[in-house]
């Protein structure tokens, strides 16, 4: 390894332990990283362009201007007054719903919108069942980082994932949509299960509350509603089809949170205020840190580690790729992680006795799930924890392992089987 490769890799263990401590804006400490390699001669102004991930700025940016329009037209309140009507009040039947719903918003929309509504959400009807939050809370941070496995748009790391290795939507759907809806399930059950004593002291909702509940009364613009519903379903199509009429996904999300502005020309600078630039300058430096990596011969050593340990076998390829990713993710930011196992996994690619579509969702479920297994392993665990922290109620590092992370490695188990007999 000559001296470049070795500073590029200084850089980043800095810039990766500076993310993880939390102590600057994630943005300035990429940003700085990306500067710091310029300065030094590693990356010349002309590899700029080609080193950041186009197509998965522009979804990340399409998503997140789709998702604020419906969060302004009141859309989740909608849901979730639709989630409580059809439970009829059970306590049970509540609870598993709102994990559930979780889990299959995660799945298109970003999770961090996702868990603020539903874990809000969550406080308000716990009240009203007389009962502890902390199951509702910690149930639906399982399910948002599990079912945003299920799709390219899902979570950042699939964005990341799918683009750079090139699995489409339809993809994700097809061979991991079915093992993820049927975690959730079980995963819904499994934290109903252990905290089935809280269950035999709830109250059921009043009948005559359940009946008054009108879901559309908490739509706040019925033509930001419809209009931003429509955009976000045409989105979903194009990504769909986007191979078949020749654009890419960077292009679907652009596409479709264009329609959607245009459609509400009278809010754009409300919603353009609202969108977290901060997560874009992040995530379009941080693939310029990992492009060093690239460009300077890392990532092929780390490569060659993999295929020399694997020896050839797809069993200990998948286990490698699912088991590492799962645990790393329950530690650092699972962001810069998939941003670096992209050129890795590409590197490996022939080489070992895996496709390389297998291989994206493998990673991308490690990097997910894994999430799951510690507070800080992903946003919606941070948020969902901050919201229970300001009602007063602390969940310690203990208490939240202890709940959560026995599931996540029964769920990554079970994955794990159904990775090694039928993807190849």
């Amino acid at each position: 390894m000559n001296s470049q490769a070795l500073t590029s890799v200084l850089i980043f263990v800095f810039v990766y332990a500076l993310i993880i401590v939390d102590l600057l804006p994630r943005s300035i400490v990429t940003l700085g990283g990306a500067v710091v390699l310029f300065i030094l001669g590693i990356l010349k102004d002309t590899q700029v362009v080609s080193l950041i991930n186009w197509e998965a700025m522009g979804l990340i940016l399409g998503m997140f201007i789709l998702v604020r329009v419906l969060v302004e037209s009141g859309f989740f309140d909608v849901l979730g007054s639709y989630v409580i009507k059809i439970s009829k009040g059970k306590p049970s039947i509540i609870f598993m719903s709102l994990a559930v719903t979780t889990g299959i918003m995660a799945a298109f929309m970003d999770s961090i919108t996702v868990m603020l509504f539903m874990a809000s959400l969550s406080m308000q009807v716990a009240k009203q069942l007389d009962m502890d939050p902390i199951p509702f809370v910690l149930s639906q941070i399982a399910s948002s980082n599990l079912g945003g496995s299920a799709t390219l748009m899902g979570n950042p790391p699939n964005v990341i994932l799918g683009t750079g290795l090139g699995v489409t939507l339809a993809q994700y759907v097809i061979y991991l949509g079915p093992t993820v809806i049927l975690l959730l399930i079980l995963n819904a059950y499994l934290f109903y299960l252990t905290n089935r004593e809280s269950f035999k002291k709830a109250k059921e909702l009043n009948s005559l509350y359940i009946s008054s509940i009108k879901p559309f009364e908490n739509v706040k613009n019925p033509y930001m509603f419809y209009s931003g519903l429509f955009s976000f379903l045409l989105t979903i199509v194009l990504l769909i089809v986007h191979e078949k009429i020749g654009i890419t996904v960077g292009h679907v999300g652009i596409i479709g949170a264009t329609i959607a502005l245009l459609l509400n020309g009278h809010r754009v600078s409300d919603i353009w205020e609202k969108i977290d630039w901060e997560v874009i300058v992040f995530f379009a430096t941080l693939f310029i840190i990992i492009g060093a990596l690239e460009v300077t011969g890392v990532i092929q050593v780390l490569a060659g580690m993999i295929i020399s340990f694997a020896k050839g076998s797809a069993l200990i390829t998948k286990n490698v790729l699912l088991w590492v990713s799962s645990i790393l993710s329950g530690f650092v930011d699972n962001v810069p992680f998939a941003a670096s196992m992209v050129p890795l996994i590409k590197s490996i690619t022939g080489k070992v006795p895996v496709s390389l579509m297998s291989m994206g969702l493998i990673t991308t479920f490690g990097t997910d799930v894994g999430g799951n297994l510690t507070p800080i392993g992903a946003s919606p665990n941070v948020v969902g924890l901050s919201i229970l922290r300001n009602a007063g109620i602390e969940v310690s590092w203990k208490e939240y392992i202890k709940k959560v992370a026995p599931i996540t490695l029964f769920e990554i188990l079970i994955a794990d089987v159904v990775f090694i007999l039928l993807y190849h």
